[in-house]
């Protein structure tokens, strides 16, 4: 009969057709059941379950020997248990309580305990009995021996379980009937037989589940909350049982046994004749026997279930109690704790155990108090409590991830579903102009940055009408005058050679500065080093002999001494006597060291072998004077030469290059830009033509800004870049239209831009039959989708990019914010804020990273044929040939 829903409500009904009953088990505990309203009280029909109260002990030892003792008094009776633990480990321990020999020592103990109280007239009045106290020891360091020396001078010695007075003692301590001593003299053999259901036996949890419920089944349960199968009474039947009482049935002429009940298949099968069983006679036997284990476990209380430790949600002990009593059947539960659990040290359980010592209270006596129980669970709605703080706490630095994808993806949802992009990019390219415009004008060193971006962002491109410019070769097409070209280029690339050496030399000098600062600071360190180094030499008592000197300074300031034979041996004399060659040997030592970089560095930016005198001076101050007149001298012959070599190069490309519009002499200034020169491989060991930039243009673009205000060059820029993309626009329409009319036979074969351009009514027309206009109108609406499909692209792609990288800095960002509180700051507020300047730059780089990429996607490249010159490839810096002067006078070095 299926369990009514709301049964407790639905019993205080005036009409209701089931009542509430109460009565008292043996040993005094109160429960309910419902009957049939005017039935006789034994016709019970549901059962609610028994909620014992908890047990508390003040060990843990005590605590499992009473779950153990309660284990084998209820298996001696057939009753099915459930024990639930919180860890595998403790599912372990108590699995090997239940082994034969700990079952066989708990009950010795009991006897012998028993004995001495009825051998001294004394009670179990909770007590601590001194003479006791050794056995309250785990169960595995108690031994037999020492059960019978105890036990002799009280008239036995006797302690077997299989002697039959020990046995009928244990039966009456344990409160079980003599009908069950079979079941008892097992247990004390072979132990309790039982199941235990873990991670580890996660493939057989079905199989334990289903016989969780037989007859006398005892199965240990790790967390048994999330286990979503009913534990049936008496167990589950196989299939192949069921499947076997279904032949026998079919054969005794019932035609459809498959929906019967297992109820009206027991009637029908006790009608039957025995003799029909045939081979099914034992799965037959079987299936009976099964009804008849399912009313005993009915009558001994249906499923226990013990609970070997207060988890900290209670939510979880609940879920435990629930798997007694299921669908009206009877079942009862009860909680074992100890005062070391960690629930209970949690809360106080120390200062109880305490007491319960001081006042000399015995082990075994359990406390079985309500209010405790209540403390309890007041310990575990704190805990619980705590918990969702934390997990609050966890899910506001969730919500701040939560909020930046909830935009990245409504983001990416419009660029999915949005048209026309070209409105959002043309915002992105106005922000990021206007801010690059901003930074470019306050550098120090002029906006050549601005424009070699802008370089970057739109070079020139081969459009339909011929080569278009970038702006900063707009720039430099507008001072060319078109009454004499020649000349006029000739003085626009000497005004650029110019304004390049120019910043080359701002920045040698800037370079020499810092060196000679970077210089000073390792002179310095190195004297202190060596100062502090002989001050501890004068203090020690064995002097070190002078090759160890020499050894332990060349470590202390990580360059290589070597000394003459003459100062070795003054340094083994008198160490201070050298000490001052020593520190002018490391100085020396490093002036070198640092005018072969600042050499090396300076040629990479000059672009060619310069000539230097050798030796070089040791002093840092003429090194300095030598290094920039140098430097200054070479970028003096590369100005000429180069001056020299476009001048004539000039008239040879004016003959096979035409300068009629500004694309011609857009190619002609490009040209002339660049040139190749003879190199070689390392890796073929060949002779190869390599090409380089000669020299470049942004630096006197960048003297053409002048004096402009930023929001007059935002606006010329941004007008530049909005031709450019229409110069881009219509390329690509006519590159593509001029690849789709070649299989084209209809105006729908040119895709999507055919639709945008004449709407779905003519695209059944012929291709070739369009007029003009028509065609012009195809051919820009084929530009813009092809470049709103690559803006497209290009913000997904971003976005996916840029988002990925975003995650991992945010996730270690949030591991180590906690440390934000060792500075009194509240690490949720730091993170918020810190969270929040990283979206702002998540989304300034996805801006840099689409603007950077807009004009990438061309569909002709630019293609340049340099001039052929003279030159060879730069020396590397690490051939840098140069000498620094070591020797010579020896004046007094300036010390710092």
């Amino acid at each position: 009969m299926p369990v009514p829903t709301n049964l407790e409500y639905q019993s205080l009904r005036s009409d209701a057709t089931l009542v509430e009953q109460k009565a008292k088990d043996d040993e005094g505990y109160q429960y309910s059941f419902y009957t049939a309203k005017g039935g006789d009280s034994d016709g019970r029909v549901f059962y609610r379950r028994k909620d014992y109260p908890d047990v508390i002990y003040r060990t843990v030892e005590a605590k499992l020997r009473a779950i153990a003792t309660e284990i084998i008094r209820y298996h001696a009776l057939g009753r099915p248990m459930l024990v639930g633990t919180t860890s595998v480990e403790s599912s372990d321990r108590l699995s090997n309580r239940l082994k034969a020999e700990p079952v066989r020592r708990l009950l010795q103990v009991t006897l012998v305990r028993e004995i001495y109280l009825r051998a001294n007239n004394l009670e179990e009045d909770g007590r601590l009995i001194e003479a006791l106290v050794p056995f309250n020891e785990p169960i595995d360091k108690i031994t037999p021996d020492a059960l019978r020396k105890f036990i002799a001078p009280h008239g036995t010695n006797n302690i077997s379980l299989d002697d039959a007075n020990n046995l009928k003692t244990l039966l009456d301590i344990l409160r079980l009937p003599e009908e069950v001593a079979p079941r008892l003299k097992t247990i004390v053999q072979g132990g309790v037989s039982h199941q235990v259901l873990n991670a580890r036996k996660h493939t057989e949890e079905s199989q334990i589940i289903a016989g969780a419920g037989a007859f006398g089944a005892v199965t240990i349960a790790t967390n048994m909350a999330g286990r979503g199968v009913d534990i049936k009474l008496g167990g589950d039947l196989a299939e192949e049982v069921i499947s076997a009482v279904n032949r026998v049935l079919r054969k005794a002429g019932h035609l459809d046994p498959f929906d019967m009940t297992l109820e009206e298949r027991r009637q029908a099968l006790l009608k039957v004749d025995v003799s029909n069983y045939g081979i099914y006679e034992a799965e037959v036997k079987l299936f009976l026997q099964y009804f008849v284990d399912m009313e005993s476990v009915k009558k001994l209380g249906g499923l226990h279930v013990i609970g070997s430790e207060r988890h900290e949600a209670r939510r979880i002990d609940n879920q435990l109690r629930g798997r007694a009593a299921r669908q009206g059947d009877p079942g009862s539960s009860r909680f074992y704790l100890s005062l070391q659990d960690d629930l209970m040290r949690l809360f106080g359980g120390d200062q109880v155990s305490g007491l319960m010592t001081r006042l000399k209270v015995d082990e075994a006596l359990p406390l079985e108090v309500r209010l405790v129980s209540n403390i309890i669970e007041g310990s575990q709605t704190r805990v619980e409590g705590a918990n969702f703080d934390v997990r609050k706490h966890l899910l506001e630095y969730d919500d701040v991830l939560n909020e930046q994808r909830s935009q990245i993806y409504s983001q990416r949802d419009r660029i999915f579903m949005k048209e026309d992009l070209s409105e959002d990019v043309a915002d992105m390219l106005q922000n990021e102009v206007a801010k690059r415009v901003d930074i470019g004008l306050a550098d120090e060193e002029g906006p050549w940055k601005l424009l070699a971006w802008l370089e970057q962002v739109q070079p020139p491109f081969d459009s339909q009408d011929g080569l278009f410019p970038s702006y900063g070769f707009k720039l430099i097409l507008d001072q060319i005058k078109d009454d004499n070209i020649q000349q006029s280029t000739l003085d626009i690339i000497s005004r650029a050679i110019q304004a390049e050496s120019e910043h080359h030399l701002r920045a040698i000098e800037s370079l020499v500065e810092k060196t000679h600062e970077a210089f000073e600071t390792q002179t310095s360190e190195r004297d202190d080093a060596i100062d502090a180094y002989f001050e501890g030499l004068r203090d020690r008592e064995d002097a070190p002999r002078a090759p160890k000197i020499v050894e332990e300074l060349s470590a202390l300031v990580h360059l290589p001494l070597k000394l003459n034979n003459e100062t070795m041996r003054a340094l083994g004399e008198d160490a201070d006597s050298v000490k001052e060659d020593i520190q002018e040997m490391v100085a020396n030592q490093l002036t070198g060291l640092n005018a072969l970089r600042l050499i090396g560095a300076i040629q990479n930016r000059v672009g060619e072998q310069l000539p230097w005198p050798n030796p070089l001076p040791s002093d840092w101050d003429e090194l300095e004077d030598v290094i920039i007149r140098t430097a200054r001298e070479g970028l003096d012959h590369k100005r000429e030469r180069l001056n020299s070599q476009i001048a004539r190069d000039i008239e040879v490309l004016l003959q096979r290059e035409s300068t009629d519009t500004d694309a011609g002499k857009l190619r002609l200034l490009l040209t002339l830009a660049q040139g190749t020169r003879s190199a070689f491989d390392q890796k073929t060991h060949k002779q190869v033509r390599q090409l380089f930039l000669r020299f470049s243009y942004v630096f006197l673009a960048a003297q053409l800004l002048g004096d402009r205000e930023a929001v007059d060059i935002v606006e010329d820029i941004m007008a530049h870049l909005e031709t450019a993309e229409e110069m881009l626009r219509a390329t690509w329409g006519q590159s593509e239209f001029n690849r789709l009319k070649q299989n084209a036979s209809r105006l729908a074969d040119f895709g999507p831009a055919a639709r945008i351009a004449f709407g779905e009514s003519r695209l059944n027309e012929a291709a070739a039959g369009i007029s003009e206009s028509d065609r012009e109108s195809l051919i820009d609406a084929i530009g813009k989708y092809v470049l709103n499909e690559v803006h497209r692209q290009l913000l997904l792609s971003a976005f996916s990019e840029l988002w990925v990288e975003y995650l991992t800095k945010v996730e270690a960002l949030r591991i180590s914010i906690g440390l934000e509180a060792y500075g009194q700051r509240d690490p949720l507020v730091q993170y918020k804020g810190r969270a929040s300047e990283m979206f702002q730059q998540l989304l300034e780089d996805v801006r840099g990273l689409v603007i950077g990429r807009a004009f990438a996607a061309r569909p002709r490249r630019v293609e340049i044929n340099p001039i052929e010159t003279a030159e060879n490839e730069v020396t590397a810096p690490g051939a840098v040939q140069a000498e620094v002067q070591v020797t010579g006078n020896k004046k007094k070095r300036k010390r710092h």
